[in-house]
């Protein structure tokens, strides 16, 4: 929709409101047209609107903080979404959006505690998992990260980005047998995705396997749509075969 038909809504629920004043899912509706048209104060003031209309409501305080976070007023934003828990705290929503946004900005420690609440009050809601453990993680809880992500594997276990951040976590534990079994595990499930070959074979070389990791690296090329990134990194590890070194390996949860 382009900012001519985002106008052309707006107009259409302001004169709405004029004969419903009160209404607040009209309120909603104009702010999210003002949205539409990247203009925050006018959609800030609509979602005030609807807030002091609705004020049991977390919604509305979750998009004013979503309005504050657009024009990177992040301590606003972060009020603005404290606000919608304080309204809500047995809803998962606001719970998951106030921690997911500190996750975003680096206060990790602080969003263990409202990921974690949502995940008692959604736990089949799996995203909220992974951000807990990545929070976890990134707080230097590994032992509670690593709980999180194998139980949040056992609600989805076809996940690939849970799987993938479980394998980081043990590769920087230089648990690298474990992740080995980690891999497996996902090319059961999808073969020919090629970066858990890759993962394999790196492991395999950090471990001396070079046989296994030869032909890690050959399922990975057999495997890609595009092989020449994969055909290097074989050339790269034949050389290293040839002239040892300390192979780098180590990734973080993702």
């Amino acid at each position: 929709m382009d900012d001519g038909a985002f106008e052309d809504a707006a107009r259409h629920y302001r004169e709405a409101l004029a004969a419903q004043p009160n209404n607040a899912a009209l309120w909603m509706e104009l702010a999210g047209a003002e949205m539409g048209a990247e203009r925050y104060e006018r959609a800030r003031d609509a979602f005030t609107h609807a807030a002091q209309l609705d004020p049991a409501n977390p919604r509305p305080r979750m998009r004013i903080g979503e309005t504050w976070e657009l024009q990177r007023r992040w301590d606003e934003a972060r009020s603005a979404y404290q606000h919608a828990v304080a309204l809500a705290p047995n809803d998962a929503r606001p719970n998951r959006l106030l921690g997911t946004r500190l996750l975003r900005w680096g206060e990790n420690e602080a969003a263990i505690e409202p990921l974690a609440r949502a995940t008692v009050l959604a736990p089949e809601h799996v995203e909220t998992w992974r951000a807990l453990g990545l929070a976890q993680y990134n707080a230097r809880r590994v032992d509670d990260a690593e709980a999180t992500f194998r139980h949040a594997l056992a609600l989805a276990p076809d996940d690939r980005g849970l799987r993938l951040s479980l394998a980081a976590l043990l590769i920087n534990a230089r648990r690298f047998e474990e992740a080995i079994r980690i891999y497996d595990e996902l090319l059961s499930r999808e073969p020919a995705f090629a970066p858990a070959h890759i993962g394999r074979a790196i492991l395999f070389e950090e471990l001396g396997r070079f046989a296994n990791a030869e032909r890690a690296y050959q399922d990975a090329i057999r495997t890609a749509p595009d092989a020449r990134e994969y055909n290097e990194r074989l050339d790269e590890f034949r050389r290293r075969r040839e002239h040892p070194a300390q192979p780098a390996s180590g990734s973080r949860p993702h």
